[in-house]
C-alpha cells in the first residue's frame, strides 16, 4: 500500500526538519520521516494499557481526544498529519494479535476533534492486519454530536466495523468492563466524569420509568381483559 499524505501539506519543507528531530520508521514496506519535533506536545494522545488478563494476548491501547491539537494552530493540516503517522507506527509495534481501542472523548472540545472527512481518510490507509486484528471500540463519555457523527459515518466504514463500536458513559463502567487494567485517566477527564455520570444517571432513571409505566399499562390491560372475560 503506497502511503500518501492524509491532507496536503503547503507549511513545512521536508529538507529542513533536522535529522535528530525525524523517527524513521517502514510502514507497509513505505519508508516514513515522522517530524518528531512538530508532534511531541502529542504522542501522549496514544498509549499502551496492557492486554486483556483472559487470556494475555489482546492489546488494549487508548486513545486520548484531549491531547489531540486545536483545528485553530496555523500548521494543523501538517501536524495531523505527522500525528497520524505516528499512531500508525505505534500501533503497528504494539499490536501482534488482536487488540481492543479505547477513546476517551471526556474534555474534548469540538477544536480538537477530527473531522469526518479525515477519520475516513485515516481509515481508508489502515493496513488490512490492523483492520482484521481489532476486536473492539470504546468510545467513553460519547457526546450527542459525537453518537450522532458515528451514526453518519456508517456508509463510510464497513458493517464490521461499525458493528465493534461500543459506548461506555461513565469511568465507573470502563472499569466494571476492564477491571484488571491500569489504564491511564487524564485529570481533564476524570474531572468531566461527574457530569456524565449524572446524565447517565437522568438517562437509566427515564429509561427505568418508561419500563415501569410500560410494565403498570399492560399489567392494568390484562385485568381489564380478564374482567370482561
Amino acid at each position: 500500500m503506497k502511503l500518501v499524505p492524509i491532507l496536503r501539506s503547503t507549511s513545512r519543507d521536508e529538507n529542513n526538519v533536522e535529522a535528530e528531530d525525524v523517527i524513521a520508521c517502514v510502514i507497509d514496506n513505505t519508508p516514513i520521516n515522522i517530524d518528531a519535533k512538530t508532534i511531541t506536545p502529542f504522542k501522549c494522545v496514544i498509549s499502551s494499557a496492557g492486554t486483556l488478563q483472559q487470556d494475555n494476548q489482546t492489546a488494549v491501547i487508548a486513545i486520548y481526544g484531549c491531547w489531540l491539537p486545536d483545528h485553530r494552530l496555523r500548521e494543523y493540516r501538517y501536524i495531523m498529519d505527522q500525528l497520524f503517522y505516528y499512531v500508525y507506527h505505534t500501533l503497528d509495534k504494539l499490536v501482534t494479535n488482536d487488540y481492543i481501542l479505547i477513546y476517551f472523548h471526556g474534555a474534548t472540545p469540538k477544536h480538537r476533534t477530527p473531522d469526518l472527512k479525515f477519520l475516513r481518510k485515516c481509515y481508508q490507509m489502515i493496513n488490512f492486519r490492523l483492520r482484521k486484528n481489532l476486536r473492539s471500540v470504546y468510545v467513553v463519555h460519547p457526546t450527542r454530536w459525537l453518537r450522532t457523527v458515528i451514526a453518519l459515518s456508517r456508509p463510510f466504514f464497513s458493517n464490521k466495523f461499525y458493528h465493534k463500536v461500543n459506548y461506555i458513559y461513565t469511568i465507573a463502567e470502563l472499569e466494571r468492563q476492564f477491571p484488571n487494567n491500569q489504564l491511564s485517566i487524564p485529570v481533564a477527564i476524570e474531572q468531566t466524569d461527574w457530569l456524565y455520570s449524572q446524565k447517565y444517571d437522568r438517562r437509566n432513571a427515564s429509561i427505568n420509568r418508561s419500563i415501569a409505566l410500560s410494565t403498570a399499562s399492560c399489567t392494568l390491560n390484562n385485568s381489564e381483559s380478564e374482567s370482561v372475560a
